[in-house]
């Protein structure tokens, strides 16, 4: 073979490979956290993180969220855009400590963060909050100050919010009560997709825009019958969040390739019931959420078990 001919080949080749890895897309989730309010050294705030192209998308910041992005092995200084759901404490109070882990680790560009709302309020008010902690490691390690920058995003409207290098967000709001708005996201990379809830009651818009999707990763809220029938407290929590029954209505709507639940509000029953009820009405594959819990999204679908489950 000449040359001429072996340099043609290798270009078909390379082509046809470009071709197939840009079409079969490849996402990476890692729950970092599946927790609630409730202080849990198990389960910590609510966060998740999808790797996609190459980058790092994070989806809240709850409580404990750099820990467990190191111990996932994901490097802080790769950290630039963080998605909010809504502004519950649990689901912001790791912002923070975020922002700045990720700096002093040498973040090379502005963190970006969207969410609804509200939350270029709560970033003017964390930058003013830590402005003594700035001055001094500008002034004594050097670190740049136009990295420690944020950059705000404000959601008025559902759809599309990011869009750059094969990579789509799109947000759509659900229905958390009396926390307006709220929303949900949806990720897209080639032919591969990852739906997160946010907290939610029932929604149609949810299953609307889930619609199609490979991983869907929704909360939960369930409690034994006694117990709810004598906390009104109780009744009125569980009332802005999703009941097993309902999310199994969701999920044969939505028919995702596989379910996992996050953000797990439980009282009085635990999480194998909670899947037993799950089971019992949806015939899909459902699993339930732990920290560090992995999730390959491609042709197969591998959630892959964490050293508390093994």
């Amino acid at each position: 073979m000449t040359i001429k001919k072996r340099l043609y080949w290798s270009a078909s080749l390379y082509l046809l490979l470009s071709i197939h890895f840009v079409h079969a897309s490849y996402l990476e989730v890692t729950l970092l956290g599946t927790g609630t309010p409730r202080p849990d050294i198990s389960r910590f705030g609510p966060s998740t993180v999808i790797e996609a192209k190459g980058r790092y998308f994070v989806f809240d910041s709850g409580r404990g969220t750099t820990i467990r992005l190191q111990q996932a092995g994901i490097p802080l200084a790769q950290i630039e855009q963080v998605f909010i759901t809504h502004l519950h404490s649990d689901h912001v109070s790791g912002l923070p400590d975020l922002w700045l882990s990720s700096w002093i680790w040498q973040r090379q560009n502005k963190l970006h963060i969207y969410g609804p709302v509200g939350i270029q309020n709560m970033t003017d008010h964390i930058k003013l909050a830590f402005q003594a902690d700035l001055d001094y490691r500008i002034e004594n390690s050097g670190l740049n100050p136009l990295t420690a920058e944020i950059n705000t995003t404000e959601i008025k409207s559902e759809g599309v919010i990011y869009n750059k290098e094969g990579v789509q967000i799109t947000a759509f709001f659900v229905d958390h009560g009396l926390v307006k708005p709220a929303f949900g996201y949806r990720l897209d990379s080639g032919d591969r997709s990852v739906v997160i809830s946010g907290d939610t009651s029932y929604s149609e818009n949810l299953i609307k825009f889930a619609k199609g999707t490979d991983l869907l990763i929704h909360e939960v809220a369930a409690a034994d019958e006694t117990l709810l029938q004598n906390n009104r407290r109780l009744q009125k929590i569980i009332r802005y969040h999703t009941s097993p029954d309902q999310a199994a209505m969701v999920f044969n709507k939505v028919q995702p390739r596989v379910a996992i639940y996050s953000h797990l509000l439980l009282f009085g029953i635990n999480e194998q019931q909670l899947l037993e009820k799950t089971k019992s009405l949806y015939q899909g594959a459902v699993y339930i959420g732990e920290d560090l819990l992995k999730i390959g999204v491609g042709k197969n679908i591998t959630v892959y078990p964490t050293a508390a489950s093994q």
